[in-house]
């Protein structure tokens, strides 16, 4: 399964939109989401909407704990290539440059195995 989801910030609302589009992108069984503890994860609001669906269940990492967390890798692999030493004349070429990058991440996969 693999689908881009933009939102202009990211927050309770945005998470539960997230949480929608997985759940209609895979229509059956339950769904584990392995999230770092930031704070709109444990937001009144999630909490209520989780107890509401029990198809998704949200697994927790422990804190300060960055090299369970494998996200930071790829964060990391991508400041560097789209981010340090880069100039975007407009948002629109940045979010270009961004979405290239995620569209090529299986062809730079042995890059990120590498760091």
């Amino acid at each position: 399964m693999s689908f881009i989801h933009e939102s202009e910030s990211v927050n309770a609302q945005s998470t539960i939109e997230l949480f929608e589009k997985i759940k209609a992108n895979q229509p059956s069984g339950k769904l584990f989401i392995i999230a770092d503890n930031a704070r709109y994860y444990r937001s009144n609001m999630v909490s209520e909407y989780l107890k509401r669906n029990k198809r998704v269940k949200l697994i927790f990492l422990p804190p300060y704990s960055p090299n369970l967390n494998l996200i930071e890798r790829l964060w990391k692999f991508y400041k560097k290539e789209v981010l340090y030493n880069r100039y975007y004349p407009s948002f629109c070429d940045f979010k270009k440059a961004t979405h290239d990058y995620f569209e090529s991440l299986q062809e730079r996969k042995e890059d990120l195995i590498l760091l």
